[in-house]
């Protein structure tokens, strides 16, 4: 679905791949969960962007987590979080933090 050659994704495509609505993406940015790239007023995302939301839907779907333990975990004990993930997840939680960072400056 995704182009090796694209950086970034519009919101509708991802929405659509991930199986929820855009107005839920629009949802976890406000929690800080994701941080897409902004031109102008559209939202982009990156390979690395959808991977995290793809792990952060396993453990709502998979694991029966709802949304605030989520961010309880992310935001206080992150190595329970990154001890259960495998690499290429870990990398996308740094990637994560790092764009986190930047936005709140």
């Amino acid at each position: 679905m995704f182009n090796e050659e694209d950086k970034s994704y519009p919101i509708e495509l991802v929405a659509e791949f991930l199986g929820v609505n855009s107005r839920t993406l629009y949802y976890y940015e406000k929690f800080m969960l994701v941080c897409p790239m902004r031109r102008g007023r559209k939202r982009y995302y990156s390979k690395a962007d959808i991977e995290w939301l793809e792990f952060v839907r396993e453990m709502m779907y998979e694991q029966g987590m709802n949304l605030r333990s989520i961010i309880v975990l992310i935001r206080r004990r992150d190595d329970v979080v990154l001890n259960k993930c495998p690499q290429d997840v870990v990398d996308c939680y740094k990637n994560y933090l790092v764009r986190v960072r930047n936005f709140g400056e």
